[in-house]
């Protein structure tokens, strides 16, 4: 998982470090975004079978983060988009790190390349997604994308013409995380 650590403990050229709010924020939303993805039920086993019967796993990863996102919008509320970015870099951390533990995944997959194509799926599928349930403003759709490209250092409309710049993750919160029994690891057998 070495190469999946490195590359999220890049920070991007230029970019301005979180305030301690901001970070609060994100350590708010990733606690509810692991308990969709580790929670027992319904919730968990999608998100779970979304990755592991995916015929290509980025594909599954970025429908997952899509999914896990979306889901902290409707119990958190609205999120700032920088925010947004930042919590669906380490939702794929995670689902890839599960992925690897559940031998979905091997852990040399894990390269810019692979990052990049799922951010471009989850950003594909989020878009889809909330385009289907009538909360997609074109206006500020184009302003998204362009401010997710230049904080991600990636297009999504080209798909991989810029290398990624992956974010420092929340490994401490993951860590302190007690095992759970539902989700991915319970698919795998876990």
């Amino acid at each position: 998982m070495a190469d999946l650590q490195q590359a999220s403990e890049q920070l991007g050229e230029g970019e301005v470090q979180a305030t301690e709010e901001e970070q609060q924020q994100l350590e708010q939303y990733m606690g509810v975004a692991l308990e969709v993805i580790h929670g027992e039920g319904p919730s968990g086993d999608q998100i779970a079978k979304m990755v592991l019967e995916s015929q290509d796993v980025s594909m599954g990863i970025g429908n997952a983060t899509s999914a896990v996102l979306i889901s902290v919008e409707k119990q958190a509320g609205a999120m700032p988009d920088d925010i947004k970015i930042q919590l669906a870099l380490e939702i794929i951390a995670e689902l890839s790190g599960l992925a690897v533990e559940a031998g979905a995944l091997a852990e040399d997959e894990i390269d810019d390349s692979f990052i990049d194509g799922v951010v471009s799926n989850a950003y594909s599928s989020y878009l889809s997604t909330k385009e289907s349930m009538g909360e997609l403003d074109p206006a500020e759709l184009e302003q998204s994308v362009s401010e997710a490209e230049q904080i991600t250092g990636t297009s999504v409309r080209g798909r991989g013409q810029q290398q990624p710049q992956q974010q420092q993750p929340q490994q401490q919160q993951s860590q302190q995380q007690s095992p759970m029994q539902g989700g991915l690891m319970s698919m795998a057998g876990g």
